[in-house]
């Protein structure tokens, strides 16, 4: 989505350690004795589910028996002569479905797991770091067990100096002429690519608030030229109708998200689906940023146990949330080029906030039906309508000699597309996947914080106050450049630093650890309100509490801005979504974009 919000998002995953190892717990079927009998392992590698309704990819079909053998789909068809000794899993009210793509996620720290948890077998990445390409290339071309999703990425955007996706400090060679973009393009292939993302927005949609510089119409046409040259598709990112409709008649392939700015003529939805393009309409982070509640009532529906602590704290943030009709919008322009006959492609923006990879698949499949696509129509968007507009092979379908990727799940997914959620058994390249739990280790000791308001206002010197004190908190920790120091001066902490390129995702600033021990969680039960006085040089700056098991956490944030004359922030701490605010091992007051030098100053900090 729009740069102002994703910058503070993507900052999340580096203030957090890499996610813990799961508990290895094999899925069994709860089928009748006469296949798989309960608490036996699931076959695989070598065995057929039979007598199973089974989505193709394209239909239902009813009765049908499926027989995989080295990773791949060998035979499907009715009643099929089977060998004696072939392992069998009862079908029988259940349904099978390819495995499911997700045509827009952006990869970070446990990404590929989490999605893989819920049957997402594939992932496309619209921006990412280069580097995972090559590794990511290999892991998808061999047929072997995984607990990772396949990855196909666009690799880089383009964008312009200063746009969209330039703040978060990852390493984006920006555009400025027409005249770069065939040697740009032939730089990304080189890299990896597969495809070419393109940016075409200023942040007029959301109402002019996030303006920022955006490429050209005479560029965006020399890039997609450049990309269909080099055999590659040109995909471009538009939030607002005007550029939607401008890179469809500049022969793009695909839009990639839905504009929320006006609803589409029927005219001009017709001429999107003559000109061939497909649109991934990312309905599952628009829906949550205008308070729809589709995504946590999935949530509601699920195990937490796979449920990893990444996608608890990005469901549950809400730092996108404002008002307006924009959501309904979007699902109507979903409507109207549905009927027009464009292809949509299901896709959720993951793991931006108010979504979680791999769950929130199933939010994008229950809003994209509201949007008034059949059960067939919402399960073809998410296996073979992604596969075929993003040339993905061997995947999206069942069928002779494609890869085994397969969701079994309870019931009639034709009748009641919700039936998605209720997964049984996932294979992954023919090998039954352990739908571990996501939780690490055991919980961790939690402290009792002093009855009354706990306030730190540095009289003192910086370690003066409740719990194991303040200490910086910079990239530098993950190999980043970034730079920040403390200083008690006149009664109050002062914060000085860089932010700078170098990482994917910077920050810097500090970090009052409440408990006994750094990052041991404390109970402040009893407070509702963080409370703290600032100033500064009127950058925006984040507040990030860091709840009991956080260095397996994305920890939810709120916003502030350190103006130049001192003031009061109250914040309550039900504010930031967490299971339980009121446990807190951390809390980070830190900037990540625009990247340079900054100052700010913190006062009687106080959580009461």
């Amino acid at each position: 989505m729009n740069a102002g919000n994703r910058s503070g998002t993507r900052s999340l995953w580096i203030l957090v350690a890499a996610a813990g190892g799961f508990i290895a717990a094999l899925a069994t079927l709860p089928v009748p004795e006469s296949a798989a009998a309960p608490g036996q392992e699931v076959p695989e590698s070598r065995f057929a589910i039979v007598d199973v309704t089974l989505f193709d990819g394209e239909a239902f079909r009813r009765n049908q028996d499926v027989w995989i053998e080295d990773g791949r789909v060998r035979a499907l068809g009715p009643r099929l002569r089977l060998p004696e000794d072939l392992p069998r899993v009862d079908g029988r009210g259940h349904t099978l479905l390819p495995g499911l793509i997700d045509g827009h996620v952006h990869t970070f720290g446990g990404t590929l797991n989490d999605a893989l948890r819920f049957g997402v077998t594939s992932v496309l990445d619209q921006f990412t770091d280069p580097a995972l390409l090559t590794g990511a290339r290999a892991a998808r071309d061999e047929i072997a067990r995984t607990a990772e999703a396949d990855l196909f990425s666009a690799g880089m955007l383009a964008t312009a100096p200063g746009g969209h996706g330039t703040q978060f400090g990852m390493a984006v060679e920006p555009l400025t002429e027409p005249a770069s973009a065939a040697a740009w393009v032939r730089a990304r292939k080189d890299e990896g690519s597969d495809w070419i993302k393109i940016i075409s927005e200023d942040g007029a949609a959301y109402g002019g608030e996030l303006q920022f510089p955006a490429l050209d119409r005479e560029t965006i046409g020399a890039l997609i030229a450049a990309a269909h040259a080099e055999e590659l598709l040109a995909v471009v990112h538009v939030t607002g109708i005007e550029r939607a409709l401008e890179a469809v008649s500049q022969g793009a392939d695909g839009l990639v998200h839905v504009w929320i700015d006006e609803v589409i003529a029927e005219e001009d939805a017709r001429r999107v689906a003559e000109a061939g393009v497909f649109v991934v309409p990312t309905l599952s982070v628009i829906a949550s940023m205008f308070g729809d509640s589709t995504g946590l009532r999935v949530l509601d529906e699920t195990d937490e146990e796979l449920v990893s602590p990444m996608q608890w704290g990005t469901l549950g943030d809400r730092s996108y949330l404002r008002t307006g009709t924009e959501g309904e919008a979007a699902l109507e322009n979903v409507r109207r080029l549905h009927e027009a006959g464009v292809r949509i492609v299901a896709g959720t923006d993951a793991p931006n906030p108010g979504t979680g990879a791999g769950i929130s698949m199933h939010s994008e499949l229950r809003l994209l039906a509201r949007a008034g696509l059949s059960s067939k129509a919402v399960l073809a968007a998410a296996t073979s309508g992604a596969a075929e507009a993003f040339r993905i092979p061997e995947r999206g379908r069942i069928a002779e000699g494609h890869v085994a990727d397969l969701v079994l799940v309870r019931g009639d997914v034709e009748r009641d597309v919700s039936h998605t959620t209720g997964i049984v058994t996932i294979w992954k390249d023919g090998y039954a996947v352990a739908r571990e739990s996501a939780a690490a280790g055991s919980a961790p000791e939690i402290a009792r914080a002093p009855d009354g308001p706990i306030v730190v206002d540095f009289e003192d010197g910086i370690d003066a106050g409740f719990g194991s004190g303040w200490q910086v908190t910079t990239d530098a920790m993950n190999g980043g450049a970034s730079t920040a120091e403390l200083a008690v001066e006149a009664g109050a902490l002062v914060v000085r630093g860089e932010t700078k390129a170098g990482f994917p995702f910077p920050w810097a600033g500090a970090i009052w650890f409440t408990g006994p021990q750094p990052m041991q969680a404390a109970d402040f039960s009893g407070r509702t309100t963080l409370r703290f006085r600032t100033r500064g040089d009127g950058r925006p700056y984040t507040v990030m509490l860091f709840g009991a098991g956080a260095a397996t956490t994305v920890p939810p944030m709120v916003p502030f801005v350190a103006g130049p004359e001192w003031a009061v922030v109250e914040i309550p701490l039900d504010s930031f979504a967490t299971a339980d605010p009121t446990t807190i091992a951390g809390l980070a007051f830190v900037t990540q974009a625009p990247l340079g030098s900054f100052t700010f100053e913190l006062d009687d900090v106080e959580i009461r």
